[in-house]
């Protein structure tokens, strides 16, 4: 374990006012950083912490944690800091795809018919619980790729429905 991690990990269970318990255990490790995730004030430690920490899928789920709370431009800095490669990749795809589900119009997109098939099933899902585009809405209700997602997306088109045009 590098000596650089257990300083920045005891600095942050400083601030969190909890034990950092065995720098050496990764479930110690984690149980700080857990309670660290949700405070934009441990932001700073956090991106010390995903270059340091020598467990991928510790520092991997940190960032996925984090991507969809940050603003589109700094999250490169994030995946950057990751130790591999498949993980920069899957972090890189995680981050395309919020782009998606975070932006404006999903519908004109749909133009393209091979567009759906490099959604994944976590960025399906997403759309099909959130979105109010009726055409989205109606392409995954048919096309889906899980029988979980056809039916969010079918239960989500009669919530609108229920609601009507133009009330949130």
């Amino acid at each position: 374990m590098p000596a650089d991690l257990e300083a920045v990990l005891a600095v942050l269970a400083g601030r969190l006012g909890v034990d950092p318990g065995d720098p050496s255990d990764e479930h110690d490790r984690w149980a700080v950083y857990r309670d660290a995730l949700d405070d934009p004030a441990h932001l700073p430690d956090l991106f010390d912490v995903v270059a340091l920490e020598p467990l991928d899928s510790i520092s991997l789920g940190i960032v996925l944690h984090l991507l969809g709370g940050l603003p589109p431009s700094e999250r490169p800095s994030w995946i950057d800091r990751l130790g591999n490669d498949r993980s920069r990749a899957y972090a890189t795809c995680r981050a395309r795809e919020l782009a998606v589900l975070q932006g404006d119009s999903v519908t004109a997109l749909l133009d393209d018919p091979s567009v759906q098939d490099s959604w994944s099933d976590w960025l399906q899902l997403g759309l099909a619980g959130s979105s109010d585009e009726r055409a989205v809405l109606h392409r995954l209700a048919t096309e889906g790729r899980t029988k979980r997602i056809r039916r969010l997306a079918s239960e989500r088109i009669r919530t609108i429905e229920h609601r009507g045009p133009g009330t949130s």
